[in-house]
Formats: structure tokens, C-alpha cells, sequence
């Protein structure tokens, strides 16, 4: 009986080991995606400057007062906060890395090294008994998928802002090719 218990614990130890590794790993990839996003847009922007001028004088170009005009101007504006939106978002998403569960789990130090030194910390470890071990990886599993909750949400308002950005940038340069 006792070595089926050993076996169903180290089953579970085994399934939150792996559960915690793919989190963490999607979390790194959200973080990834973001970036890229980022990059992406802060590259159009450089290149739009290094062209300022042939842009500029296009724009001059357009009659404001015309339908042209200002459909140009709406889309350049919803082009704007598109942008001011992903950067906002894109900032809370690859800094989001606080969980709502404040369980203080043996995982990470929650002291400073003065105060908890590595004699406790081994002495609390070997303390540990294979529930302990688990409840630790379930609290810090479950504070992984609050955080990628958390990740994910920012993250599509982030994707969606830079697919309006794109979008609201082609019809933009598309109004100034006509006029």
C-alpha cells in the first residue's frame, strides 16, 4: 500500500512538473510575441521618419476639407491610438508577473538571504514530507496560470491593437496614393 502511495505522489509530482514547465514555457512565448509586435511597430515608425519628407509633401497634398481629407485624417488618428494602445498593452503584458495567490510556497525565497539563511532553508526543505513537496508545485502552478491569464488577456488587446494599427496605416497610405 505504502509503495502505491509513493507511486501515485511521484505521479503527481511528474504531472506538475510538466504542467508547470509548459506555462512557463508559453509564458516566455507570449512574452516572445509581444516583443515582436513591439519591434515590429517601433521598425515602421523608424521607417516612416527616415521618409518624412516624400510623406510629408503627399500629405500637404490632401485637401482636408474633401472626403479624402478627412478619412485621411480619422484613420491617421485611429492609426495613432492603435499604436498608443499596443505599446500600452504591450508593456502589461511582458510585465505582468504578479499572481493573485500570495501563498509563500518554499519554490522562491520570499525573504531576503540575511534573513533566511541557506542552513533554515535547507533545514525547511529537508522538513518537507511529499505532500508539502506537492501543495508547493500545485500553489505555484496555479500562480503560473493566473499569471498566463493574466498575459494572454493583455496580449490579445495588444495583437488586436496592432492589427488596427496595420489596417488603419494601409488605408492611410492607400487614401494618400489616390489623392
Amino acid at each position: 500500500m505504502e509503495k502505491e502511495n509513493k507511486c501515485f505522489s511521484e505521479n503527481k509530482q511528474s504531472f506538475l512538473s510538466s504542467a508547470i514547465t509548459d506555462i512557463s514555457s508559453n509564458i516566455q512565448l507570449v512574452d516572445t510575441k509581444t516583443s515582436i509586435l513591439l519591434a515590429a511597430v517601433t521598425a515602421i515608425l523608424a521607417a516612416l521618419t527616415s521618409c518624412y519628407e516624400p510623406i510629408a509633401k503627399k500629405v500637404l497634398q490632401v485637401c482636408p476639407c474633401s472626403w479624402n481629407g478627412v478619412v485621411f485624417a480619422i484613420f491617421v488618428l485611429v492609426c495613432l491610438m492603435s499604436i498608443i494602445v499596443l505599446f500600452i498593452f504591450g508593456i502589461m503584458t511582458i510585465s505582468a508577473h504578479t499572481p493573485t495567490l500570495k501563498y509563500k510556497s518554499k519554490w522562491f525565497l520570499n525573504k531576503s538571504v540575511k534573513d533566511y539563511t541557506f542552513d533554515e532553508f535547507y533545514k525547511d526543505v529537508e522538513l518537507m514530507q511529499d505532500n508539502d513537496i506537492i501543495e508547493n508545485m500545485a500553489a505555484e502552478l496555479y500562480k503560473l496560470n493566473d499569471i498566463n491569464r493574466k498575459k494572454l488577456k493583455s496580449y490579445k488587446i495588444a495583437l488586436s491593437a496592432f492589427s488596427i494599427a496595420l489596417s488603419s496605416a494601409a488605408i492611410s497610405s492607400l487614401i494618400l496614393f489616390i489623392s
